[in-house]
């Protein structure tokens, strides 16, 4: 049994697309006193697709040996095992939180789109809290339960 499901970050796509065109316009005219080098313009252009291509997507896969989060092309890759989930719950993450990798008063918060999420507590030393954002929660949340065997603690 597995669970797989990729959320594309259409948002930053647009945008940064929008930035790389500007600066790419900004070169080739040469506009301004001071216009780009060559150099500079291949510095940022490579900074802001090194970032598109690392923050792109978010894939969630659930399978037996736990649960992967992962970013854009595989570079972040954050893997939570099954033997030391505490519970498991869906949450509304205020729209402040924002998108991305979050540090957050709840843990650690990976999300891409929207403002749904499941919250997994696990033991690793101590007590931790993540909170995965997906477009939907409560059927992640079902497998969760269903393929580890999780009960809701009160």
């Amino acid at each position: 049994m597995k669970y797989e499901k990729a959320q594309i970050g259409w948002f930053m796509i647009i945008l940064f697309f929008f930035i790389i065109a500007n600066l790419t316009i900004l070169y080739i005219m040469k506009i301004g006193n001071n216009p780009l080098t060559l150099n500079v313009y291949i510095i940022f252009t490579s900074i802001f697709v090194l970032v598109l291509l690392i923050f792109y997507r978010l894939k969630i896969r659930v399978d037996n040996s736990g649960i992967h989060i992962i970013y854009g092309i595989g570079l972040i890759h954050i893997k939570i095992k099954p033997e030391k989930i505490n519970h498991v719950r869906v949450v509304a993450t205020p729209w402040y939180y924002g998108l991305g990798i979050r540090v957050t008063d709840k843990g650690m918060l990976y999300n891409i789109q929207g403002t749904n999420a499941i919250e997994i507590s696990y033991t690793k030393g101590n007590i931790k809290t993540v909170q995965i954002g997906s477009n939907d929660a409560l059927i992640l949340k079902q497998f969760i339960d269903k393929i580890y065997n999780v009960k809701e603690h009160v």
